[in-house]
């Protein structure tokens, strides 16, 4: 179990990296795009497509990472009213069925794949199944992250939180 947290958690690690690196070509291009099309009067066809792309990688990813840290939103009424046992279980089942969603998530992710990958996008001429991959990509993501979840609570004793 605790191998396959750490490998989640290597894993959680270069995909921080690529999230900091998408989020600031992301901004660049957005300040760029702000700049050639009002003070140049010369705006770029690709920039704000490229971001638009971007920010869904950013998003699914990033949720991955959120999920590995019990920090998405959520509304804890029931687990802070239950006793710390009970608590970890009402986790890990919340748990295997955001698994389960996301294992929906990720075969739609292929099959939507099928149907637009002879699709261009109009700004940056690529094949529409480069963004449309981000809900595979972070379906798996928020997967994996999730079992490291169910493994790293199952683990944890009762007086830890």
């Amino acid at each position: 179990m605790q191998q396959v947290v750490k490998m989640v958690d290597t894993l959680n690690k270069a995909v921080g990296i690529i999230l900091s690196l998408m989020l600031g070509v992301m901004s660049i291009l957005i300040i760029v795009q702000v700049i050639s099309r009002f003070l140049i009067h010369f705006p770029l066809t690709w920039s704000e497509e490229l971001s638009r792309y971007l920010m869904m990688y950013i998003v699914f990813a990033g949720a991955s990472l959120a999920m590995r840290h019990n920090q998405l939103i959520s509304i804890e009424l029931l687990p802070e009213l239950i006793s710390a046992k009970k608590r970890k279980v009402v986790i890990i089942l919340v748990a295997i069925l955001s698994i389960v969603f996301f294992g929906i998530l990720f075969f739609q992710g292929l099959n939507m794949l099928e149907h637009v990958q002879a699709q261009t996008s109009p700004g940056l001429g690529i094949s529409m199944a480069i963004p449309y991959a981000a809900l595979p990509i972070g379906s798996l993501l928020l997967a994996l992250n999730a079992i490291a979840l169910i493994f790293d609570i199952s683990s944890k004793k009762e007086d830890e939180k």
